[in-house]
């Protein structure tokens, strides 16, 4: 199996740590875990060549550099990003269209994380041989006054039928600000298309939309120790059973219980098969449906 996460990986600034991060990062370093052949199409600045790549090598991903015109850096506070350094270099179709022709990818995952991808992401969608997934959390952010807001783009509903899977926090479906509009918007929308959506709620759980139905799928016990790159994770894993045929109801839990057992493992190995399906056992008899009047 082989996957490909398009988003630029990131500098996160920590206090006066400094750490490599991004989906590709996060994401790739799950899929690696599981035995997947993991590609990251990023842009990185010639002073952190070493350290990205390094740091990828480590965990079994390959990248693919685009150029050196810039890596973003992420000021993290409390486990989320608040300011915003750099620039985050767009990544064209043209930049990446020879490696999709070439390597056969099973897996492509939209993963920006500052508007560096546009629309013509539909033409990529196109290469894919098994499941495309996105992320939108790099399609609403924008910077602004010395931080990071959250906007709507109304393109998002163009591009979503062509996806199978996409996630995002219950925050960035910023169309409403109260949750509830939101998972009846995306029920409805839902309804005619046969893309899933992941809606992550921080530590309530996980909402899976699909076909009309919303169901809550609720986060193993854990004690956490650190959450950032959560999302990532529950995506990339998700999208990787269901590349293997499985449903995506169980897809899904399997998604959710390897993004909790990073959230308690953080500073170990943070899972393999055999624990992600130990974990998605307690997780399967607490699913619910949410029924939205």
């Amino acid at each position: 199996m082989r996957a490909i996460f398009i988003g630029n990986i990131t500098v996160d600034e920590a206090g006066e740590r400094y750490r490599v991060g991004g989906s590709g990062y996060y994401g790739g370093r799950a899929l690696a875990y599981l035995g997947v052949d993991v590609y990251v199409a990023t842009h990185i600045a010639e002073e952190y060549r070493g350290m990205i790549k390094g740091i990828a090598n480590t965990f079994g991903i390959s990248i693919i550099e685009l150029s050196n015109s810039g890596t973003p850096i992420f000021v993290i506070e409390r486990g989320k990003a608040v300011r915003f350094k750099c620039v985050s270099p767009k990544i064209m179709f043209r930049d990446i269209e020879v490696f999709l022709k070439s390597y056969n990818f099973n897996i492509i995952l939209f993963t920006p994380i500052m508007n560096e991808l546009d629309s013509d992401i539909i033409d990529i969608a196109n290469y894919k041989k098994d499941v495309v997934s996105l992320d939108i959390q790099g399609f609403v952010r924008m910077y602004s006054d010395d931080s990071i807001k959250l906007q709507w783009r109304n393109d998002l509903f163009e591009i979503f039928p062509y996806m199978d899977i996409v996630h995002g926090n219950i925050s960035e479906f910023c169309f409403y600000r109260d949750a509830k509009w939101v998972l009846k918007t995306m029920k409805e929308f839902s309804m005619s298309i046969n893309t899933a959506f992941l809606i992550s709620n921080d530590d309530k759980g996980t909402y899976l939309v699909y076909r009309g139905e919303v169901l809550h799928i609720p986060p193993p016990a854990i004690e956490p120790v650190d959450d950032v790159g959560a999302g990532d994770i529950l995506l990339a894993v998700t999208s990787l059973y269901r590349a293997e045929g499985m449903d995506i109801l169980s897809s899904t839990i399997r998604g959710v219980a390897a993004a909790s057992l990073k959230v308690m493992n953080a500073y170990r190995e943070w899972f393999d098969r055999n624990l992600i399906d130990m974990y998605s056992k307690e997780i399967e008899d607490r699913v619910n449906p949410i029924e939205l009047s």
